[in-house]
């Protein structure tokens, strides 16, 4: 996305971590959650992750996909494993994990 483009590489981390952080928070709260705003939070999440330079991703990789791991069983346990936003999160975890170097 171009905005990330745009942010300072703190801020992109600080990005990162308070969109992960408040979607982890936001589906704890599972009566008020609003599944359309799931797909785009994910993609930003993403995107957010990816705009990261390599070394940053490989310092906070662990702790990066320990939240997605985290969002990815509140998902499941409120929608199921063959939920669309369930399925995104699972392959945001595999490219992570497949991601080693960065």
């Amino acid at each position: 996305m171009q905005k990330f483009k745009l942010l300072s590489p703190n801020l992109l981390v600080f990005d990162l971590g308070s969109r992960l952080g408040s979607l982890e928070g936001y589906l704890y709260a599972q009566e008020k959650v609003d599944k359309n705003y799931l797909p785009n939070w994910l993609i930003n999440v993403a995107a957010g992750y990816g705009s990261l330079a390599p070394e940053v991703r490989r310092e906070i990789r662990g702790e990066y996909l320990a939240l997605l791991h985290k969002v990815h069983n509140l998902l499941r346990d409120a929608y199921g494993s063959e939920d669309a936003n369930t399925v995104k999160i699972a392959a945001m975890i595999a490219q992570a994990a497949r991601t080693k170097g960065g």
